[in-house]
C-alpha cells in the first residue's frame, strides 16, 4: 500500500473510480503538456462565452478610467470596448480553430489506426 492513512476499502474504491473514469474517457488528456480535456462541449461554450466577457469587461475598464484621468469621456471607453470585442472574438476564433484542428487529427490518427489494423490482418491471413 502507498498510503498507510487509506484502508484497503478505500484504495479499493479509489481504483475502481479511476478505472471507470478512464473507460469514459474522463482522465484522458487533450495533448503531451499534461493539460486535461474539456468535459464537454457545454464547458468549451462556457469558456468561450467568459472568455469574450471578460475581454469586454476588462477593455471598457481601462477605456474607462483612462478617460478619467485624462477628461475625454466617454471616447477612450468606446473605443476601448470595440477592441475589447475584437479581442475576445478574437480569442474565440483561435480557440475554435485550435479545438477543430485537433478533432481533425484525432480523426486522421484513428483512420490511419484502422487502415494500419486492416493491413496486418491482411497481410497475417494471406500468407
Amino acid at each position: 500500500m502507498s498510503d498507510p492513512d487509506k484502508s484497503p476499502s478505500l484504495q479499493d474504491l479509489g481504483n475502481r473510480i479511476a478505472k471507470v473514469r478512464q473507460e469514459a474517457g474522463l482522465d484522458e488528456r487533450d495533448d503531451g503538456k499534461g493539460e486535461a480535456a474539456p468535459a464537454g462541449e457545454l464547458g468549451l461554450a462556457w469558456r468561450i462565452s467568459i472568455e469574450i466577457v471578460v475581454a469586454l469587461a476588462l477593455s471598457t475598464g481601462l477605456g474607462w478610467a483612462l478617460d478619467q484621468w485624462l477628461g475625454t469621456m466617454p471616447w477612450l471607453m468606446v473605443v476601448f470596448l470595440f477592441l475589447g470585442a475584437a479581442a475576445g472574438i478574437n480569442n474565440a476564433v483561435r480557440t475554435i480553430n485550435r479545438m477543430d484542428r485537433e478533432a481533425q487529427e484525432r480523426e486522421q490518427a484513428a483512420r490511419r489506426g484502422k487502415r494500419d489494423a486492416g493491413a496486418k490482418q491482411g497481410e497475417s491471413g494471406g500468407g
